[in-house]
């Protein structure tokens, strides 16, 4: 006979979860029912008892400032019609074609931007790259926390950490000491300051999203020594067996640096991924630029309008750092496939002095739109001319010169003989002065135009301008 093994197997009473190791059930001394051993308070019994017994026990303590919920309700959105940027000038059809098929779109996604508690968190589903990001302040302090609350980490397909502080040389067990279960061991960068505080970033991936060797460190191309800004760049190729790729970029910008440095640094990272373009590519980090002030500040506006050239668009809208005195909205998400955002949620957690964003993006899609360095929605028309000049006369001299016109004579019929050298001249005609397609330029459309100034917006600031004078 067989011998047969009785497998254990017990239903936690609180998250409803299941264990099959009775090294990992207690019975909580409350209700005195099975949880897991990560689900009890100690004396105050399991989590389910705590919510029941305790008031507030599950609020979270932003939800438990006086002054929260009235912060929160300054928002980031330039997109929406009723942004003060939009009020100027006429809006034109031409505008309201544009904003109807772009605008609307990515003011949808800024205005679903809502602040989410740990606990209402999804696991990443198969179509879905899914990411937590977070200005960590330490990463080697907050392990304990990632450990114990490894389940919540576990739902993230990627983990974005930046102002890490951290040089894992100088780690007791090195990058051992960094390790969180269920990822890949970390793609770390160190800080740029000799003193290893003010910088430095992390990147996790989960071992389910793809194999090791799909990953693919990206190098920017960027002087290791410039203080103005911090990028990691990794591309994750056949993300969870789609055969696509995505590019996950996580930066850090110190708030003693210079802010228009920084902009131009990260013009000089967005060119080295153009390449990149038809894959998703999505920015995590924190820029120290409060997009709350957007429409008075100048960094703020040189910042998205750098962006919007290459065809990104951030993604959150609400503060993501609150104190007493303050909020402010300093911790961005860019993409540039914008139509695949599913949702983009600022988490409330307790382990920073900022707040975790939690982004959702569709991969498994059928197409991909790009927010447009350029509006597709204007027809702009299109002139064809030659051009003449010294080059091309010479060249044209030449090409006359070396035909031989003797095969005209033999055909006897005039008209033949003249549609003969008709064709033959105008081929050399056309060689010589090609027909070149110019694009004829809006009613004060500037040289290097931005997507998102609409042609009402452009007379507008035309009229401004003559204001001066």
């Amino acid at each position: 006979m067989e011998n047969t093994v009785n497998k254990f197997k017990s239903q936690c009473s609180s998250c409803l979860g299941w264990s099959y190791s009775k090294k990992n059930v207690t019975i909580c001394t409350v209700c005195n029912k099975p949880v897991h051993n990560k689900c009890l308070k100690g004396e105050l019994g399991c989590v389910s008892c705590c919510i029941s017994t305790i008031p507030g026990y599950s609020i979270s303590s932003y939800e438990l400032n006086e002054n929260f919920n009235s912060r929160v309700t300054q928002y980031f959105n330039p997109y929406e019609r009723s942004s003060t940027i939009n009020l100027i000038g006429e809006k034109t059809d031409e505008g309201r074609l544009y904003e109807t098929n772009l605008f609307n779109n990515i003011s949808e996604i800024l205005s679903n931007c809502k602040y989410q508690q740990p606990r209402n968190v999804k696991n990443a589903t198969y179509s879905e790259l899914k990411v937590f990001s977070l200005n960590i302040r330490s990463l080697s302090k907050n392990m304990t926390y990632f450990k114990e609350e490894n389940e919540l980490f576990c739902k993230f397909d990627v983990l974005c950490f930046n102002e890490t502080n951290c040089c894992s040389s100088k780690l007791p067990n090195g990058m051992r000491d960094l390790e969180i279960d269920g990822f890949f061991e970390p793609i770390v960068q160190e800080p740029v300051r000799k003193s290893g505080k003010g910088g430095g970033l992390a990147i996790y991936i989960n071992k389910y999203v793809c194999n090791p060797d799909d990953i693919e460190e990206i190098s920017p191309n960027l002087e290791s020594l410039d203080t103005n800004g911090e990028f990691q760049a990794l591309k994750i190729q056949n993300f969870k067996n789609t055969k696509k790729s995505v590019v996950i970029v996580n930066f850090y910008r110190s708030p003693s640096s210079n802010a228009r440095n920084f902009t131009e640094k990260l013009e000089s990272v967005l060119s080295s991924l153009d390449r990149h373009s038809r894959k998703q590519i999505v920015f995590f980090g924190d820029a120290n630029i409060d997009l709350i002030k957007y429409e008075r500040d100048a960094n703020g506006q040189e910042l998205i309008s750098t962006l919007e050239k290459y065809g990104f668009v951030q993604t959150v809208s609400k503060p993501t750092r609150i104190t007493d005195h303050s909020a402010t909205l300093i911790d961005h998400v860019y993409t540039n496939h914008v139509t695949n955002v599913v949702s983009c949620n600022i988490l409330t957690l307790d382990i920073s002095d900022h707040l975790a964003i939690s982004t959702n993006i569709r991969i498994k899609s059928s197409s991909c739109v790009n927010f447009c360095r350029t509006p597709q929605s204007f027809e702009h028309d299109k002139k064809e001319a030659r051009v003449f000049n010294e080059a091309n006369h010479a060249k044209f001299k030449e090409l006359i010169d070396n035909e031989s016109w003797e095969f005209i004579a033999d055909d006897e019929d005039a008209d033949k003989q003249y549609e003969t050298f008709y064709k033959t001249y105008q081929k050399h005609y056309d060689q010589a002065y090609p027909l070149k397609c110019n694009r004829v330029r809006r009613k004060f459309e500037r040289a290097n135009p931005k997507p998102w100034i609409l042609p009402w917006l452009e007379a507008a600031c035309n009229r401004k301008n003559l204001l001066y004078f």
